[in-house]
């Protein structure tokens, strides 16, 4: 069992203190990064594989309805799907009760010629044996309607020998009223499939220019490259130049292709030459300014769009450029061996301080005592990763980091280090004219008011600093400083549905509240547990590389504050901590609800009505819903985006200004109150398996001429693209089931396919409670995995999907031992169930076999949902 390091520690009389706000308990938590938990894998999934695109597990979701259109699937498949036509409950199970949603109607377009046939297999519910009807249509006639029955779950329809080659319509639906049914539809599943991947395209690079890193220790490489390989325009620091072709290397080309060409040939060469790191391309940025918005791992963080964050950025579009945010925390990650720092992070990170090691290099080294959770990394990352194209982006990301480094082993340290670094800071000591930064991240805490500390802190808030704490993690109501301070913005946190995450404090001196999220739970029902995303490294060959993770806190709370003042003070440097207050105390920074309460203080924190507010004057913009439309042909292929108005002056003039080849847009209408738009996907004019991104823009008049930007990602995916089987949960199982029949899973993940598979990763339960899902004591045990598509609570009933280690059929015990691991796990997942055969005669039947339970709250209320708990620095 391991061992967790004590929230206060006395050497030398100094008190040290904690990450992440302190107090006695540990909510945030990440798994130690140099191993991969005692046991993590692969799953692979089945060529052909396909998942009906609204089961149970996207008919859960609050809101959510049936598919209005018809799944495009290729020529060869085999799908799952449920239907149902009425809504209703499964009956008890264990005392726990499961919901299910009428969809009466699944519709297909399958690409069909003479003599195709297609076969559907009824599995029918817990809720009774719905018979189901096949019907295939095309051109308006019937080909062929055929109806399982009891004894007769399979029916088939095969097109006669005159049917024209085209595509067809293929339903099945549910007969006569019935109520929850799976099934699987399969035509000539022989196809290589895989999962859908969207890779970026080039971003536009500078002709004849590269960034060329040297070895330092090759003295002569400047030389070499200065013979005819390259000149040297300028010194970029470190030992980053930024080089230009030289005349005699270049083949004069005229067009823009050909020099792009011959621009990286050149690059190609110089990263073969002796003395050269790396070279890359001089890459271009447009007046056209991106935001988080584009960023790979947007998707993944739905704390952005709860706190408003595609509108604040249309009202800062530069990302809070002229302002700067000091991280006093851990420190950043740096890759080994080098003086660079996490490539999110880079191109914005200025001069620091390390208050731990008392030098100018406030790297954060990972930690021998508990986890190494690279801490500031994370906090500075959701403050001002770069938008780059690559990984994610921060609240302010044009805005400067100062990293300053107060935090050592176990995400502790003094309280005279953390007064030191504010002076340092603040200018105070030694003396400045001005301060390092515009504001100051504080997510750290669980001291006692001390007097010095709060002269530090009110010495840079006279100097127009602003500060932001975390409240702390212990859910109570204690004062925690240094964000109790009253020239502080203490920060609770909140889940994806706005409410007070678990472990978050509380109490009279709460200010307001950011998301923080909480790994046990799905507040915004997406399948996945609410923690935030950000800048992050993880151990890989025996040594540290820049990663993400996810993690939660009221210290992941206090960074979306932070970014939000830091885009606020970029709009107006002269913005002090009163006026902040100001903003706050009338409901101009949050959804304020109309009265202060001690959970969330004023509110959740909403970016884009506090920059309005600060601005001078009435601003009036258009912010998009989705803020990202994402188009396939395996997919949806059309989507409605509807343009939401913030502020209250009067829009008119909404014109769609730049549309993209392979896309299909209208004009914006007004629609109840809001304009409204389609865009649709053309596949002529696009490549197969080629990811396509772009922007459509909008223009429109408010209080002055404005315009919305809204990227578009799309992909012709071919058969070897599309390998999906829908939602997993993997699980740790007893190794006997219960007298039902069922075996009972102990430790629990849910994954999703990405590139043609399933990663997952259990952790070792560290002794604390709740328990997480994904925490798992050493024991025996059978790994199994598989999808619930009718949301019973059961995973690998005929129907639905099923893999086990190492072979479905023939499972092994798994032993997990304390401090071991066991990685790279693999198996395959499947429609299919394994045969009898003279080799192998145990794999079916299997006499009373129901399935595999999954961990409900309702089950085992002592474990949470989560996929993944991450671990605190404390």
């Amino acid at each position: 069992m391991k061992k967790t390091l004590p929230q206060y520690l006395v050497l030398s009389g100094v008190v040290l203190f904690a990450g992440c706000g302190g107090g006695s308990g540990s909510s945030e938590s990440q798994p130690p990064a140099i191993d991969l938990g005692p046991l993590s894998g692969v799953i692979s999934i089945e060529s052909g594989s396909r998942i009906d695109q609204d089961t149970m597990d996207q008919l859960r979701f609050a809101g959510a309805s049936p598919a209005s259109g018809a799944q495009t699937l290729p020529a060869s498949f085999v799908l799952a799907g449920f239907v149902s036509s009425r809504n209703g409950s499964y009956p008890l199970l264990n005392g726990q009760l499961f919901s299910y949603s009428d969809d009466p109607v699944d519709t297909y377009t399958v690409p069909m010629g003479p003599g195709e046939t297609v076969i559907l297999r009824n599995f029918g519910g817990r809720d009774g044996n719905a018979e189901l009807e096949l019907r295939v249509t095309g051109g308006g006639i019937l080909y062929g309607e055929e109806e399982t029955a009891a004894g007769k779950p399979s029916v088939s329809v095969t097109l006669d020998g005159g049917a024209p080659e085209r595509d067809y319509s293929v339903e099945v639906n549910v007969a006569n009223g019935g109520g929850p049914a799976r099934y699987v539809l399969v035509k000539a599943a022989d196809s290589q499939l895989e999962s859908l991947s969207l890779d970026w395209p080039s971003h536009q690079f500078l002709f004849g220019q590269a960034i060329v890193t040297l070895d330092a220790t090759d003295t002569g490489t400047m030389s070499s490259l200065a013979t005819g390989m390259a000149n040297g325009e300028r010194h970029l620091g470190g030992e980053d130049w930024l080089m230009r072709m030289p005349v005699q290397a270049s083949s004069h080309a005229v067009s823009a292709t050909q020099m792009q060409a011959e621009t990286l040939s050149w690059i190609s060469q110089l990263r073969q030459m002796p003395g050269v790191e790396d070279a890359i391309p001089n890459y271009q940025m447009s007046s056209m300014q991106s935001s988080p918005v584009d960023e790979p791992l947007y998707g993944l963080q739905w704390h952005y769009d709860l706190i408003n964050g595609p509108g604040a950025w249309q009202l800062a579009p530069d990302g809070g450029e002229g302002a700067s945010v000091a991280v006093l925390d851990s420190g950043l990650f740096s890759p080994n061996g080098t003086t660079a720092w996490h490539p999110d992070l880079a191109a914005n990170v200025d001069a620091g301080r390390d208050f731990v090691d008392n030098d100018f290099y406030p790297e954060d080294p990972g930690s021998s005592v508990g986890a190494s959770v690279f801490h500031g990394t994370h906090v500075a990352g959701t403050v001002a990763a770069e938008v780059n194209g690559e990984g994610i982006g921060g609240v302010a990301f044009g805005s400067r980091i100062v990293p300053v480094r107060v935090l050592g082993e176990g995400g502790t340290g003094s309280s005279t280090a953390l007064i030191d670094a504010i002076r340092w800071v603040t200018g105070q000591s030694p003396a400045l004219s001005s301060p390092r930064a515009d504001v100051v991240n504080l997510s750290l805490g669980g001291l006692p008011r001390i007097q010095a500390l709060e002269d530090a802190i009110a010495f840079g808030v006279g100097r127009g600093m602003i500060f932001v704490g975390a409240a702390g993690n212990s859910a109570t109501s204690t004062q925690s400083f240094p964000a109790a301070s009253p020239n502080v913005l203490a920060v609770s946190a909140v889940d994806a549905a706005g409410r007070l995450s678990s472990y978050s404090n509380f109490g009279s001196w709460i200010d307001l509240a950011a998301p923080g999220g909480d790994a046990s739970r799905d507040g915004n029902n997406d399948g996945r547990a609410d923690l935030i995303w950000s800048t992050s490294a993880v151990g890989q060959s025996g040594q540290f590389v820049a990663s993400y993770t996810g993690l939660q806190g009221t210290s992941m709370a206090t960074p979306h504050v932070s970014g939000v003042v830091a885009l606020l003070k970029a709009q107006k440097d002269t913005l002090t901590y009163s006026e902040v207050r100001a903003l706050l105390e009338s409901g101009e920074l949050t959804d304020y609800p109309g009265s202060r309460n001690d959970q969330l203080g004023y509110g959740v924190l909403d970016a884009a009505k506090a920059l309005q507010a600060n601005l001078e004057g009435s601003v009036t913009i258009l912010s998009p819903s989705p803020s990202q439309v994402s188009l396939s042909n395996e997919g949806v292929t059309s989507a409605t985006v509807t343009l939401n108005q913030i502020g209250d002056s009067s829009i008119s003039n909404v014109v769609l200004t730049e549309n993209l080849d392979w896309l299909s847009s209208n004009q914006p209408t007004l629609e109840n109150g809001r304009y409204v738009f389609n865009v649709s996907l053309v596949e002529s004019e696009i490549e197969p398996d080629t990811a396509y991104r772009g922007d459509v823009v909008v223009a429109y008049d408010s209080d002055q001429e404005r315009s919305v930007r809204i990227p578009v990602i799309a992909q012709l995916i071919s058969d070897e693209q599309a390998r999906n089987a829908g939602t997993h949960f993997v699980l740790l199982v007893d190794t006997t089931p219960d007298d039902d029949g069922f075996y009972w899973a102990e430790a629990q993940v849910a994954v999703e396919a990405s590139n043609g598979s399933y990663g997952f990763r259990f952790e070792s339960w560290d002794g604390e409670e709740p328990r997480r899902l994904n925490e798992v004591s050493p024991g025996d045990y059978f790994l199994v995995a598989g999808t619930d598509i009718d949301g019973d609570g059961i995973i690998c009933q005929p129907g639905e999907a099923c893999a086990e280690y190492p072979i479905s059929g023939l499972r092994e015990v798994i032993t997990i031992e304390e401090d071991q691991s066991l990685s790279d796990l693999r198996m395959t997942t499947s429609f299919t169930r394994p045969t009898i055969s003279a080799e192998t005669p145990d794999i079916l039947p299997r006499p009373g076999f129901q399935g595999y339970r999954l961990i409900t709250p309702e089950r085992d209320s002592a474990r949470t949902n989560s996929d993944n708990r991450p671990r605190m620095t404390q």
